[in-house]
């Protein structure tokens, strides 16, 4: 099966089983060396207490005559039987070991070649038996190349090796059982995620995805989950978006196709003045799409900026002298509170004239006659200069706030679009601020007025 958590879990037997093979045999042939090495030194201390036996045996009797019943009655093979602590180490290597024992003159009187003289070399090698002091007789011990254990010692060994399987046994059944808890802990949350990502494709974005597992696949379930949010808002918005240029785009249309109709069938007659109301619409519907499609291009980031340098007081003051006709007509005073010698900014200044234009339209629509209307610029955070624009008019609600920036969003909804615009302009004037690497907001008190304000940097 091609499942993750089938492979994990084959990958964690797998490694497993061969970590616990690789101990098994490490811990099998280390304990049988120790063992081998054990019966080794008692083989050791067996030969030197043949060689007692021996010495004592000779200082009793003179000689070596009968000394082939000694050997005998003391298991050569064991060397050492009747001494007690020996005596099962002995019976480890009987019938494996060779014993020769030559008298004081090399002559073997046990052993093989009895009666022949022993090679020097084995003379050499032989532990040499002494009685007050002096040499009578050599002690030759020729052992296997491997130790031979007895049916007790044997059973001892395989027995062990028996642990050492159930062991590794028992550990492979518990690694097992651990590699399905674990793999499927891990495979779960990412078939969860899985899940709501097809959900997703099927464009359900009130699927989530559940944050659970470790912390990496939480992260991931919490990004997939913000993905579905940004997408659903960014999907609201463009059905809202459509609904609402729709009903934008309707009402111009519906008084042109009205009027004309009128006309056609002799109601309205013919005359300059309708057919400037109609143009009046015609030019409303057209600042209508062209203010579609540069916010469009601005959200798109495709919104050709021209960001250089820029004077922003002056450009304050050029806006100020601007709609200063506009501002006397509506009885509104318009002034410019700005330091001198401010840092430039980095900005494109036909945008930045656009967002003051429209800030300061947006200000004289809701400021009353005999009010009035400041442009401000001071130093803002590091790097940053902060512009304003501050009206004295009736303020926004504070449930208003939040959604001031957004397409065709109208606090008075009894407002028409002939004396409040498009709805666009603040949307519009975001997208260039932000275009620009600013920021912008509002701060506004019912009854007192609002301030709009923004960001830009300063050259680099």
């Amino acid at each position: 099966m091609n499942k993750l958590w089938v492979r994990l879990t084959v990958a964690f037997v797998a490694i497993t089983l061969l970590s616990i093979a690789l101990v098994a045999l490490l811990a099998t042939t280390a304990a049988t060396d120790q063992f081998t090495t054990y019966l080794t030194g008692q083989q050791a201390m067996n030969q030197a207490a043949l060689a007692d036996d021996l010495a004592a045996y000779y200082r009793q009797n003179g000689s070596w005559g009968g000394v082939d019943a000694v050997i005998a009655t003391s298991d050569t093979a064991g060397m050492g039987r009747g001494r007690g602590a020996m005596n099962g180490m002995g019976a480890a290597m009987r019938g494996a070991t060779a014993v020769t024992l030559a008298n004081a003159a090399g002559t073997v009187v046990y052993g093989d070649g009895a009666g022949q003289l022993l090679p020097a070399v084995d003379r050499a090698q032989a532990q040499i038996i002494a009685v007050n002091g002096a040499t009578v007789g050599y002690l030759l011990v020729i052992s296997p190349g491997r130790l031979i254990f007895n049916q007790a010692q044997q059973a001892f060994v395989d027995q062990l090796q028996r642990n050492v399987i159930l062991a590794a046994l028992g550990a492979t059944a518990i690694a097992i059982a651990l590699g399905l808890v674990i793999s499927r802990a891990l495979a779960t949350p990412l078939a969860d995620l899985s899940r709501a990502a097809r959900a997703f494709g099927r464009r359900d974005w009130s699927a989530r995805a559940n944050p659970t597992g470790t912390t990496e696949t939480a992260d991931v379930a919490q990004a997939l989950n913000q993905m579905a949010e940004s997408l659903q808002k960014a999907e609201r918005n463009r059905r809202d978006m459509v609904a609402d240029i729709a009903h934008e785009l309707r009402t111009p249309v519906t008084v042109i196709q009205g009027n004309l109709r009128a006309m056609l069938d002799g109601v309205y007659p013919l005359e300059i003045a309708e057919v400037a109301t109609l143009y009046d619409e015609t030019l409303l519907l057209n600042r209508l799409i062209d203010d579609l499609r540069e916010l469009a291009l601005a959200e798109a980031g495709q919104l050709h900026m021209n960001a250089r340098p820029s004077d922003a007081v002056a450009l304050l003051h050029v806006a100020a002298e601007r709609f200063s006709p506009i501002a006397d007509a509506q009885g509104v005073r318009i002034t410019v509170q700005a330091t001198d010698g401010l840092a430039q900014v980095q900005a494109d200044p036909d945008r930045l004239g656009q967002v003051l234009r429209i800030l300061l339209v947006n200000a004289l629509r809701y400021t009353p006659a005999g009010q009035s209307v400041t442009l401000a610029a001071v130093s803002g955070p590091a790097g940053m200069l902060r512009l304003s624009v501050t009206d004295t008019g009736a303020g926004i609600a504070p449930e208003d706030l939040p959604y001031i920036f957004d397409r065709f969003y109208r606090g008075d909804k009894s407002r028409a679009r002939i004396s409040g615009g498009t709805g666009l302009g603040l949307a519009i004037a975001r997208s260039l601020v932000e275009a620009m690497g600013g920021q912008i907001g509002v701060d506004s008190t019912p009854g007192q007025g609002s301030r709009f304000w923004f960001t830009l940097p300063a050259p680099k």
